[in-house]
């Protein structure tokens, strides 16, 4: 029976992926900008379906015609929400880091919520 979920968050997944691919290039331009503008070292975008209040909105699903609209972050953000609990901080930092080549991406959806690395170049 557990495997309708599974099957749901690789649909998810699968979607998100090929947003990330057509999107690639907006993606790019909004973590380089959260860097280069001192914000975070650590940007986190969102990839959401429905409205969220928690972060600042940078592609619309509706505009963009992707299955996700996308939102962005910081890792600061996450820990102050407590998205991202303090005393996971550390940990959090060290696989970021790993996947320095990804984009660090938190899957909000009804059925799932978790952080996910996503190639930056397919």
């Amino acid at each position: 029976m557990n495997n309708t979920k599974e099957e749901q968050e690789k649909e998810l997944l699968a979607q998100l992926e090929g947003d990330v691919k057509i999107l690639s290039a907006e993606l790019a331009e909004t973590v380089k900008a959260i860097v280069d503008g001192g914000y975070s070292k650590f940007p986190i975008l969102i990839a959401h379906i429905e409205d969220i209040a928690i972060a600042q909105k940078v592609i619309d699903k509706q505009e963009s015609q992707s299955y996700y609209s996308f939102s962005a972050s910081t890792m600061e953000e996450m820990i102050t929400r407590k998205i991202i609990l303090e005393d996971r901080k550390e940990d959090f930092e060290k696989q970021y880091k790993a996947h320095a080549d990804d984009y660090c991406i938190l899957l909000l959806h009804p059925e799932t919520m978790k952080f996910i690395f996503a190639k930056k170049k397919m």
